[in-house]
This record gives structure tokens, sequence and C-alpha cells, in this order.
């Protein structure tokens, strides 16, 4: 989050809330990128109390844990997988990103209810005896039996779940860094080009799901294919194959 990226999201919202006649109290913690924002019509801005984020925060009640487990159940769902094919198993960025938005999706809205209700966001008394605290529980035990059963342990199942929470974050890259990257590859891509001629050949699983890989890659990067991407055929494609 930047103060740029803050200002730019809240006038947009503001501005779908006028249209909506809305009025609309939105709660944010001190983060240095949440900067007061002027002319705003439909939102009065509320920031948390310092140094409360933990108690008054709904992400801290379980949400961010909850997301987290779902993306560990999906890596190691993918290693046991690997494993099966004999396969080294690795993780690219663009795949960390799919699983990302995976596991973001599969976060129920019963889950976030609760954690609100937890912070103390519930109208009424009532409303809370309404309210279950069902949420899910992820079989990460049941996938770590089944890498174990391969030769491969997770000494704590529960360390594993929260393995990054006290890893230290890398600076930004600048976009002189990014560009200077993606020139420098582009200049070794184009000396190794092969011109030789496609030949009958068998085709393994593991070619497959490496062409479903730059299958994803030009979908995510081609301006050509925004009627592929709008009908979801792409991903259908790689979950269906991937997760087999």
């Amino acid at each position: 989050m930047t103060a740029d990226i803050w200002e730019k999201t809240l006038r947009r919202w503001d501005l779908n809330f006028s249209k909506q006649k809305r009025k609309v109290a939105l709660i944010a913690n001190n983060c240095t990128a949440h900067c007061t924002v002027d002319g705003l019509k439909s939102i009065q801005l509320v920031f948390l109390p310092p140094n409360s984020t933990c108690v008054l925060q709904p992400l801290d009640q379980g949400i961010i844990q909850n997301f987290k487990a779902a993306y560990r159940k999906l890596l190691l769902q993918d290693m046991i997988s690997a494993i099966d094919r004999k396969e080294l198993f690795q993780v690219s960025a663009l795949n960390a990103i799919f699983d990302i938005d995976q596991s973001w999706n599969m976060v129920s809205q019963q889950t976030i209810t609760n954690c609100f209700r937890r912070a103390g966001f519930h109208s009424s008394p009532e409303s809370e005896e309404l309210l279950e605290d069902d949420d899910e529980d992820l079989p990460l035990t049941e996938l770590a039996e089944k890498l174990r059963n391969r030769g491969y342990a997770i000494p704590d199942e529960n360390l594993y779940a929260k393995i990054d929470e006290d890893l230290a974050t890398n600076n930004e890259a600048s976009i002189q860094d990014i560009v200077s990257n993606v020139l420098n590859l582009n200049a070794e891509g184009s000396d190794d080009e092969d011109d030789s001629q496609c030949e009958k050949k068998s085709v393994s699983t593991s070619d497959v799901l490496k062409a479903i890989d730059d299958l994803r890659c030009f979908f995510t990067n081609s301006e050509a294919a925004d009627v592929w991407r709008q009908e979801d055929r792409t991903e259908d494609l790689w979950v269906t194959s991937r997760r087999s």
C-alpha cells in the first residue's frame, strides 16, 4: 500500500458510494500510507487508536490466519503431486499469485463475519447470538501425514501454518530495476531461440503441465487473450490438470 494508491482507491469508492447515496464510515489502522484525504463526500475516515490493531482489526482475528492456512494447503497439495510424478517441486512467482488468489476465494463469508464479530463489529447482542463460530478447519494435518508417508516430514503442522509470521520483507524493487530485469531476460531469450522444426513425439504429463504454465503466462500478459479471460477457460483447464 502507498499513499497514492490509498487516495485513488478512496476517491473511487467515494464516487461509487455517492452514486448509491450511501454514507460510509471507513475504519483504518495507522499505517503510514493511510493518510487523510480531503474532499470526500460519502466516506468518513475513522482511524484506530495506536497499537490496537491486534485487538480491533478483523484481519488479525483470524482472516489472515485462515487465508494463509488455505495457501499452505494448496502448496502441500502441489508438493504431493510433484513427488508422486517424481518431479522436482518448484513454485514460480506466477503460480504463487494464482494460489494466493484461490486461497483468498477459499476464505468463507462466515469466517469474515465471525472475525468482525470478534473485533466488536456487530449491530446488537441478538446478532451475535445468531452467528455460530464454524470456521473451516483446513486439513493441514492430513496433508502433512501424506508427506510423511512419502518421506518428507513436517515437524509441527501448527508451526508450519505460522512459519512466516516473523519473516523480514525485502525492499520493493524500483521501476528502473524491473525494466532492466525484463530487458535482460528478453536479450537472453533472443539468443536461445530454436528454429528447428517440430517433430512428432510422445508427450508426458510433465510436458502437458509445462505447456499449461506457458499458456497461463500468455493469457495473463497478452491483450489478445481478453476474450478467453472473460470466459475463464484457461483457469478451468489449469485447475483440473494441476490438482489431478
